[in-house]
Parts: C-alpha cells; sequence; structure tokens
C-alpha cells in the first residue's frame, strides 16, 4: 500500500494548523508515492479555515469547511472523500512523533487498523487532567458498555485499510470525541484486527474537550448501545 489520504479535523485550531499541516506533508510525502491531506474546518470561530486555505498555494490540499461542530462529523466527512488505500485521521496539533506514526503504519501490513494509545504506565504521559479523565474514562466506558477492550480509546490518531471503511454499517450515531468508539465498536464487529500502538504524547496545552460535553457523549453511547 503506497497511498494515503490524511484527516485533519479542526476546530479554533489557527494558531497551529499551518505548521501542522507542513510537517504532516513533509513527512509522509517521503513515505507514500501518493499522498493527500484534508483538512476539515469544523464551526471554528477563528482564522482556521483561512489559513488552512492559504497553504493551498504551496501544496496540493483539500480544506473543507462545515457549520456542524463535532470531531465525528468532521473525520466522517473527510473519510467519504479519501481516495487512497489508507485512510486516517491524526489531531490538528501535530500530538504525536511522526517518525513514530510511520512505524505505526506499517503494521497495516498484517492489520486492518492501527491505533495509538498514549497508555504504556497508566497517567503517566497525559499532559491535562482534562484529557486524562476523558481517556481514562472512554476506555472504561466502552469496556462496560460494549465488552470491548483497549488501551485507549480517544487517542487522535487512527488508522485504516480503505476498504475496511467501506465494509463499516453508515451512518455514524456518534458526532463528538465519542465517534472514535463508535468506529472501534463496527470495526471490532467486522472482525477487523486491530494493532494498538504505544507513542508518547507530545507536550501541548492545546484540548477541546470540555467536562460539560460528557452527559452527551454518555447518552448517544448509550443510545448507540441500545439500537445496534
Amino acid at each position: 500500500m503506497n497511498s494515503l489520504s490524511l484527516i485533519i479535523p479542526a476546530y479554533n485550531a489557527e494558531r497551529f494548523i499551518e505548521s501542522s499541516i507542513l510537517e504532516y506533508h513533509k513527512c509522509f510525502s517521503k513515505k507514500f508515492k501518493k499522498f493527500e491531506i484534508i483538512v476539515v474546518c469544523n464551526a471554528c470561530k477563528d482564522r482556521t479555515y483561512e489559513k488552512a486555505s492559504s497553504i493551498k498555494k504551496k501544496l496540493p490540499l483539500v480544506v473543507l469547511n462545515t457549520p456542524e461542530r463535532g470531531k465525528g462529523n468532521a473525520v466522517v466527512l473527510g473519510l467519504e472523500q479519501a481516495k487512497y488505500d489508507i485512510i486516517g485521521f491524526l489531531d490538528a496539533d501535530n500530538p504525536y512523533s511522526l517518525d513514530e506514526i510511520t512505524k505505526m503504519l506499517d503494521h497495516l501490513e498484517e492489520s486492518d487498523m492501527v491505533i495509538v494509545t498514549k497508555f504504556n504506565r497508566p497517567l503517566k504521559y497525559q499532559t491535562s487532567l482534562t484529557r486524562r479523565f476523558f481517556s481514562l474514562a472512554g476506555t472504561f466506558v466502552f469496556f462496560s458498555l460494549f465488552g470491548m477492550k483497549f488501551k485507549d480509546t480517544q487517542a487522535g490518531a487512527k488508522f485504516m485499510k480503505k476498504d475496511l471503511w467501506i465494509k463499516l454499517k453508515k451512518p455514524f450515531l456518534c458526532k463528538g470525541f465519542e465517534f472514535d468508539m463508535e468506529l472501534l465498536y463496527k470495526a471490532t464487529k467486522r472482525g477487523a484486527k486491530i494493532k494498538e500502538y504505544y507513542i508518547k504524547p507530545n507536550r501541548t496545552d492545546f484540548s477541546t474537550v470540555k467536562a460539560r460535553i460528557l452527559p452527551g457523549i454518555m447518552y448517544r453511547l448509550i443510545k448507540m448501545r441500545l439500537l445496534q
């Protein structure tokens, strides 16, 4: 597999979206003969869309703008437009070593999906209490509701073979951060082989995760459990 479609879901990411796009392109264009970046700006209140669009003068880039808020909305919109053999998404703040991400992608030779886990030793390498709580709570809730065990359901770095994405049941019910859990649930139900790969996250103070969104996430996960 020599081609990659990378989705970047972006919400109020004007501070770093340009540097992240350039770093992603520099890294992955070396590894893949065919490579595309699709930036999806979802309900941004800043200049993320304008800053991402300005880079189209320097390199091939698709920039989409949607009024619908939610990481899941943005990722699905990007994945539906992806055209290459490997498709996946990375958070907009360049949260992981790209050298390690490229090593992780090599595991798609024997797996259907590869995902980052931030946890080698629990709690040691999280960058904020909110992210730490959300990651661990997500793993606990996912196991409690669906009986599926992953070290980290919420890391913003997941890649799969496009063939797997085509086979997954649509539409997706989860529109926010809980989208990752629905993706893992549907992939597991399809019998996909999923590889977890540990990467220590880069230090960052950026996060769009807020405690107030947790009730809505729980509601949608319970609804998904009852409907599927």
